[in-house]
């Protein structure tokens, strides 16, 4: 794997090769994701024999290594001398992992006269290929690819035509900051159109996740292997909770608030439960259940998952689960009442709706904490309150709301 940057960039700057990085871990996403159609059963690895391995899923042998070139100077080509390609070409010779299988290089450089003859396809010529790259090998002057050449020549004329046989070339590959496309491209018959883009955010933050761990193994000498299966299962999942009838939850790690962040949390709906004196356990619950609500609602709205006005007709209708315990069910207020009694009543009837079976979102959104939270959203916003006078305490406050739907997440 390799990146040379900008060609204005400091030579003291690690953006190249930390690009170069990333995208060797989108490229074996991509590579998956494209041998899901054909084949059933198979794993990889990265950074181990090669930048990206795949292996037999019954024997673990390699069966293909790849290895990935990525740069953002567009005037890079892989032509007939170039270093990528001939340092390529070297540490397949020389590095172990057996003599079977395809042997791919990746690169974002269009491939020059020998390199593109070794494109998969009708126009592939391996014989062509092979006569080029010993005449390079011959006659280029390069003291630095002189060691690669060597190691080249040394083979016999059997082993070098076996070797380039090996060989495929994917030139002109997306930059990762463009890869998204093909990953869109790749994911095309999970779900529709628009919510690709969708998809592929929450299976590129899976598969992140999935390689930092792939990689902490690898690095400790512990044997690990990525499999289909595992991609599968991601792939499938997410398309589900894409369907028209579904939401993805993308907040099932978010932070408990601590002890601190309760006591110092002066927001409208925090207000809202210490007017009916709220008990510190179910106080903190009640904000997480917020929190996460919250985040999750912006998140749809900034993917656009959501339809024109669905987020008002749901709120709408929890307001209505809210009418049918907390309106009062009569004009005339009888007794005085006291503000302890207020208190434990108002306690009663947030435990009844609180533990009801509120209306989810949509009906396979099983998250509790959606409808619970969202009630608060609604409560932050002076819409519906706890304590029969709330809009009285809390007047106050009216200024700090703002008649608009909660900005979408970053």
């Amino acid at each position: 794997m390799a990146d040379e940057g900008s060609p204005v960039a400091s030579r003291f700057s690690a953006a190249g090769p930390a690009l170069g990085y990333l995208a060797q871990v989108d490229y074996a996403l991509l590579a998956m994701l494209g041998r899901m159609d054909d084949e059933d059963s198979f794993s990889t690895s990265i950074e181990t024999l090669d930048d990206i391995v795949f292996h037999h899923a019954d024997t673990d042998n390699a069966t293909e290594k790849w290895q990935s070139k990525h740069s953002i100077d567009a005037s890079r080509s892989l032509s007939d001398a170039s270093a990528d390609l001939w340092k390529t070409i070297h540490n397949w010779i020389v590095e172990p992992g057996g003599n079977g299988g395809r042997l791919v290089l990746l690169s974002t450089a269009q491939a020059g006269t020998n390199a593109s003859r070794l494109r998969a396809g009708k126009d592939r010529d391996v014989d062509s290929a092979l006569v080029g790259l010993e005449r390079t090998a011959r006659e280029s002057k390069s003291e630095t690819s002189k060691p690669y050449y060597d190691a080249f020549l040394a083979l016999s004329p059997q082993e070098r035509k076996a070797l380039v046989e090996r060989v495929e070339i994917i030139d002109e590959a997306a930059t990762v900051a463009n890869i998204g496309e093909d990953l869109a491209r790749a994911v095309r018959k999970s779900v529709v159109a628009r919510r690709r883009p969708a998809l592929v955010q929450r299976l590129r933050g899976w598969w992140h996740v999935r390689v930092i761990a792939h990689l902490d193994a690898v690095a400790r000498g512990r044997p690990d292997r990525i499999t289909v299966a595992e991609l599968e299962d991601q792939l499938l999942g997410i398309a589900d909770s894409l369907r028209d009838e579904n939401l993805p939850i993308d907040v099932l790690g978010f932070p408990e608030p601590d002890e601190e962040e309760v006591s110092d949390d002066d927001r409208i709906f925090v207000a809202q439960l210490r007017l009916v004196a709220m008990a510190s356990g179910r106080l903190r619950r009640c904000i997480y259940d917020h929190n996460r609500a919250f985040a999750q609602r912006s998140i749809w709205q900034r993917d656009q998952l959501l339809e024109i006005g669905e987020l008002a007709r749901y709120d709408r209708e929890l307001i209505e689960a809210w009418e049918s315990l907390f309106l009062p069910l009569s004009d005339d207020p009888g007794a005085e009442i006291t503000e302890a009694t207020l208190r434990k009543q108002a306690l009663e009837r947030f435990g009844q709706l609180d533990a009801s079976a509120l209306t989810p979102i949509r009906r396979d959104v099983r998250a509790g904490f959606i409808a619970r939270g969202s009630l608060h959203v609604i409560a932050d916003r002076l819409e519906i309150g706890w304590h029969p006078s709330w809009l009285e305490h809390l007047q106050h406050r009216l200024p700090e709301v703002r008649d608009v739907s909660e900005v979408p997440a970053a």
